[in-house]
């Protein structure tokens, strides 16, 4: 849940920020000369954030350590390939789209309508998954030998196991 809850507050966040920086007139944009390759990589790095933020925010993680009707204990065995698929196509379905209405958009606020910009929020997207996917596999392979720390039924696991 505060993965979730997380995600959806840098997603907020991050969208307000593409926004603002998207409508903004060109002369007042700020340049961001850290980040290679110009604007491409200005639209890189905004959507890459955006791609952490939202696949966290639409991810469900399975097995929340309650207990289920009929007794039934959770699986609570992180799985990043078996159940994050879902997540993966709603934050390129809505990365994209937001990609692409802001550049529909763009003209009527002054600025150029690049399609190039939209392959490159594409990419960032990609990269903010890849990104989320890599933190969550090694924040999930510290509690994986530790169920204590998050499954209030691990003791049950232990002794139905013995």
């Amino acid at each position: 849940m505060i993965v979730r809850v997380i995600g959806i507050v840098l997603t907020v966040l991050v969208v307000s920020a593409i926004l603002v920086l998207s409508f903004m007139p060109q002369t007042s944009y700020p340049k961001f000369s850290w980040i290679p390759f110009a604007d491409k990589g200005d639209h890189m790095a905004g959507y890459a954030g955006l791609g952490f933020s939202l696949f966290l925010a639409t991810l469900q993680i399975p097995g929340s350590g309650k207990k289920r009707k009929g007794g039934e204990k959770p699986h609570s065995t992180l799985h990043l390939t078996s159940w994050s698929g879902r997540a993966i196509i709603y934050t390129l379905s809505y990365g994209t789209a937001l990609g692409l209405v802001i550049e529909l958009l763009q003209p009527h606020f002054g600025r150029s309508q690049e399609w190039l910009d939209l392959a490159a929020d594409f990419m960032g997207l990609v990269v903010g998954i890849a990104f989320a996917l890599l933190l969550l596999k090694l924040v999930g392979s510290y509690f994986t030998d530790r169920p204590w720390l998050y499954d209030p039924n691990w003791e049950d696991d232990v002794h139905d196991a013995h």
